[in-house]
């Protein structure tokens, strides 16, 4: 498991997924605990949820990034944004927010379920962070 980013290299971009969307509010900007007596009942209640950043990389400058994220918007679970991001010799990359449980296996999922759309060749998590 990646460890959590502190606040103050967490980009403006996850706080921006806070700032607009309402079941995300505070992501970034501080910390909920766990009540004890959830987090030591071990139920379904203790998870929260988290909120990944992944940069997925199209396979090459060709790939049509409109269709891209409709395709994107249609298969994950739990997107709330996307945002292009250049990244040189006219190649651009998408960044995306998904909130996701905070049970075991939810992230490798999200990235094995983006990897294999078409036209996809990389999906990976550059932040993380408990909502």
């Amino acid at each position: 498991m990646r460890p959590l980013l502190s606040r103050e290299r967490l980009s403006s971009f996850a706080r921006g997924v806070g700032r607009r969307y309402g079941d995300v509010t505070g992501a970034g900007n501080r910390a909920y605990p766990i009540p004890a007596q959830n987090a030591a009942s071990g139920g379904p209640e203790s998870m929260g949820n988290v909120v990944l950043i992944l940069r997925v990389m199209p396979e090459s400058p060709d790939v049509d990034l409109q269709d891209l994220k409709s395709r994107l918007r249609a298969e994950v679970k739990g997107l709330q944004d996307i945002r292009e991001e250049p990244i040189g010799f006219g190649l651009k990359a998408l960044k995306i927010a998904v909130v996701v449980s905070d049970a075991g296996g939810e992230s490798d999922a999200i990235e094995a379920q983006i990897m294999a759309l078409d036209g996809v060749e990389r999906a990976e998590i550059i932040e993380l962070t408990l909502t």
